[in-house]
Order: C-alpha cells, then sequence, then structure tokens
C-alpha cells in the first residue's frame, strides 16, 4: 500500500464510520464497503487514526463494531475494555513465562501432569 493509499484509505474510513456507539460498524463490514480484502488494513489504518488523535473506538459487545465516540462516556468504556485486555493478556504472560522455566529442553512438547 503507497502513503498516498493510506491517506485515502483513512479519509474513506472517517467517511464511513458513524459517530455514537449506536452506529458501530464491523470491521468485515467496513472492509466491504471499502473494497478492502481483509480487515487487517482497516484495523492499521484506524490505528494510526487513533494516534492521530481521532476518538475512534472499538466494541466486543453490541453493537459491535468500530464508531467515533461522541462523548467521554463511550471512550471510557472503550478505555476500560481495552484495560482488561491488558490485564488479561499480563496474566497469561505471566503463566507462560512460569510455565517456560519448567521446560528442560525448548523443543520439549511434554510436560507431566
Amino acid at each position: 500500500m503507497t502513503t498516498e493509499t493510506k491517506a485515502e484509505l483513512k479519509q474513506r474510513i472517517l467517511l464511513n464510520l458513524g459517530k455514537g456507539k449506536g452506529s458501530a460498524v464491523l470491521g468485515k463490514v467496513l472492509a466491504k464497503r471499502l473494497s478492502e480484502k481483509d480487515t487487517r488494513y482497516i484495523r492499521l489504518a484506524i490505528i494510526e487514526l487513533i494516534e492521530k488523535g481521532y476518538p475512534i473506538c472499538g466494541t466486543a459487545r453490541p453493537p459491535y463494531g468500530y464508531f467515533i465516540a461522541e462523548n467521554a462516556d463511550e471512550c471510557q468504556e472503550c478505555l476500560d475494555q481495552l484495560m482488561s485486555y491488558l490485564k488479561m493478556i499480563a496474566l497469561h504472560h505471566k503463566h507462560l513465562l512460569k510455565a517456560s522455566r519448567n521446560l528442560i529442553n525448548p523443543f520439549q512438547t511434554k510436560m507431566t501432569l
């Protein structure tokens, strides 16, 4: 994807996202609307838009999808969800690190239970 194409994609994403949680759009639907083959470029462009200051949120609860936050409460709900993911990943990391210390050989795949 060229820089110009990325900029155009980001602009088209902004034009296709609604304001408020009630207008959330699934990544698959957004990709289809924008004629993108998969959602990866959509996700990456949304991350870049957020980094530039656009309050784009995503929900894992109905209504599912991406939207431009209308107010601080919508942003906070998204932030709380992201914090929950971070805690889950940190816990996963902690337990996997502990489990990895039990490996005698880095290629060992069987553990005694």
